[in-house]
């Protein structure tokens, strides 16, 4: 499509832009709020599949059929799920009950520390003490927090999300005419446009990025598992879903097994970081090409533009989506950019139509 000259088209991008960019800020300054109706949002994505998934593969069943065997199939998530909390649980808990070595070797390096305090400077041992004394209670601090914000967040999952999904499984199909009936005729077919690629790319894209992390999961369980690594299948789906973080989410993955890889032995702690190299060299050279780019059209470039800029702005929450919605963003600037051609034409083209043809 040819670029438009008219003043009136790109006025119009700029407020649609601004309107995008302030929604945006929005969303980000509740951001508490926002990361709720994400999680319900990605948790309702999940049922919607999974009961489409079902209802296709049991339509010789009765509707009670499917009922008794939706029930069966909860229980045994249920029960899998609390089994497996129940044994990686044992399992680090088996590791922490030996630790005698690691013991020794912190009191060892407690005691040499301590020694050189001694023979610095008192300023400079009063400076290290502070530092040490700031250090633990901001640590401290952050764990309060932390837990304040689980209680919220639990909170807020109780109140929120059986209306989440209410409107959703019940009334979906009423909120959906009654979203038509709000845009005026003339943009609905833009509207319906916009809203069906931006389902449809954000679906691609957050499928893709659950198909990473699975295979990044089974690839460094398996590694783990064989390393002899206590809670190998937690620390797996660990390292898939923190690998979701760009850049800095690998080595921060990398971080928990290496521990309680080096409480083992130094070997063993070797060869924790030779299976996470290997994952982030699939990941790398074949997830990535072969999964994400080619569901989402969005060069390395733009990519490490819009992850630097989402980091600084956003943080870390701004890392994770600053693809998501730069996608919304692209489609609803195309789309409305479509409509604004056709509402205000070209100077130049009106001329063109009215102009009579030479005699």
């Amino acid at each position: 499509m040819p670029i438009s000259m008219n003043k009136n088209v790109w006025i119009s991008i700029t407020i649609i832009f601004i309107i995008l960019c302030i929604g945006l800020f929005t969303l980000f300054y509740f951001q508490d709020i926002f990361v709720l109706l994400l999680l319900g949002l990605c948790i309702i994505a999940v049922i919607d599949k999974c009961t489409k998934f079902y209802n296709k593969h049991t339509t010789k069943l009765t509707r009670t059929q499917r009922r008794i065997g939706a029930v069966f199939v909860i229980l045994t998530l249920i029960a899998v799920t609390v089994i497996f909390v129940y044994t990686q649980m044992a399992s680090f808990s088996s590791l922490f009950e030996d630790m005698s070595n690691i013991q020794s070797m912190i009191e060892e390096g407690t005691q040499i520390v301590l020694a050189l305090f001694s023979a610095l400077p008192e300023s400079i041992t009063t400076s290290i003490e502070n530092a040490v004394m700031s250090l633990t209670n901001s640590i401290f601090a952050s764990l309060v927090q932390g837990l304040s914000k689980a209680f919220y967040y639990i909170f807020g999952m109780i109140l929120l999300y059986p209306i989440m999904f209410r409107l959703y499984f019940k009334d979906r199909g009423r909120i959906k005419n009654m979203i038509l009936g709000m845009v005026p005729m003339k943009f609905n077919e833009s509207f319906k446009n916009a809203s069906s690629a931006i389902l449809t790319q954000t679906n691609k894209f957050f499928v893709a990025k659950v198909m990473e992390s699975i295979a990044l999961a089974v690839i460094t369980s398996v590694g783990f598992f064989l390393l002899g690594i206590p809670g190998w299948l937690f620390l797996g789906i660990l390292f898939g879903l923190l690998n979701n973080i760009p850049y800095i989410g690998p080595w921060i993955s990398t971080i928990p097994p290496l521990l309680i890889g080096l409480a083992i032995s130094w070997q063993t702690a070797i060869l924790v970081l030779v299976v996470s190299l290997i994952a982030q060299a699939v990941d790398n050279y074949y997830l990535v090409p072969y999964m994400i780019s080619d569901k989402v059209s969005v060069s390395p470039f733009t990519t490490v533009i819009l992850v630097l800029v989402f980091a600084q702005v956003f943080g870390a929450l701004g890392m994770i989506l600053s693809i998501p919605f730069y996608i919304v963003f692209k489609i609803i600037l195309v789309e409305s950019y479509k409509q604004l051609v056709q509402m205000f034409p070209d100077d130049s083209s009106k001329t063109a139509a009215v102009k009579p043809a030479p005699e």
